[in-house]
């Protein structure tokens, strides 16, 4: 039976040849987003506090965690719509059109995506099995381009879920762990500006 790793290494392989047929097989992406989304909610909203002290000008801390709830609830719909957006421009090429922000958003983010997805390796850590599930950790590691070092380094852990004699991957174990270092990769990356330049 193949290890996660073995399927970690052909998602990578497809994610870097723009093989969405091949990601898609081995990518439950739905239930990994609609998981991390949540999940990263609930961690936005347990320290809300604490992110409007290390982000003062982020109006998405201002208001307390009740109001950040109903508006990432309100609002999941169009969030989830733009990664999927951004990814499908990823694998269809069309990033490649991209010109600016401002007139081709979705296209633009997807060729930043190429460009971080160029600038990061994977490092294989330890590999649990539980029954059906199957726990790999991974450590994201920037490479010395600016892109990389924005990245830094990134511990993610990976659950796997048994499909005949391979696995699939379900979802990010470690969300609570990844939220901090993801928020301030935004935050730096991320200007205000452009929340007014997307459109559905």
């Amino acid at each position: 039976m193949n290890t996660a790793q073995d399927e970690l290494k052909k998602i990578l392989a497809a994610i870097n040849a723009r093989d969405e047929k091949n990601f898609s097989a081995r990518v439950d992406l739905k239930n990994l987003m609609d998981v991390a989304y949540d999940e990263a909610t609930d961690v936005l909203a347990a320290n809300c506090s604490k992110f409007h002290e290390l982000y003062p000008k982020d109006l998405f801390f201002k208001f307390g965690p009740r109001i950040l709830r109903l508006y990432n609830e309100k609002f999941r719909g169009v969030h989830l719509g733009l990664i999927n957006k951004v990814i499908a421009a990823y694998f269809d090429g069309s990033f490649k059109d991209a010109k600016n922000f401002s007139s081709t958003p979705i296209k633009f983010l997807a060729a930043e995506l190429n460009r971080l997805l160029k600038a990061i390796h994977a490092d294989f850590g330890e590999e649990k099995i539980s029954g059906d599930k199957n726990f790999l950790a991974v450590k994201m590691v920037g490479d010395g381009s600016s892109y990389g070092r924005m990245i830094g380094a990134l511990n993610f852990v990976l659950e796997f879920d048994r499909r005949g004699d391979e696995w699939r991957l379900l979802k990010i174990k470690n969300v609570e762990e990844l939220v901090p270092p993801i928020l301030d990769i935004a935050e730096t990356y991320w200007p205000a500006s452009w929340d007014l330049g997307i459109k559905f």
